[in-house]
């Protein structure tokens, strides 16, 4: 579905400039998609599921970075990758 943003409400307009991070016209035309969790393979939603459960689902890019990185050293600690 697509929709010119002159025909949004205020709050849906700030709704999407917020998941956009930058303001936007009222030329502009947003669609709007949606993909179902069940779409995910199931090895992928067991993983999701894994790391909810470890509260890793809120780790950050650097920190899972980090995480790869330890875990590598602990692999092999003679590798350059990861140090």
């Amino acid at each position: 579905m697509i929709c010119s943003v002159r025909n949004l409400t205020p709050d849906q307009k700030l709704a999407v400039e917020r998941l956009l991070g930058r303001p936007i016209s009222e030329d502009e035309q947003i669609s709007i998609g949606t993909a179902a969790p069940d779409s995910a393979p199931e090895w992928l939603r067991r993983s999701w599921q894994s790391a909810e459960s470890w509260n890793l689902d809120r780790l950050s890019p650097d920190e899972i970075d980090a995480e790869i990185a330890a875990a590598r050293r602990e692999r092999n600690p003679q590798s350059p990758v990861g140090r």
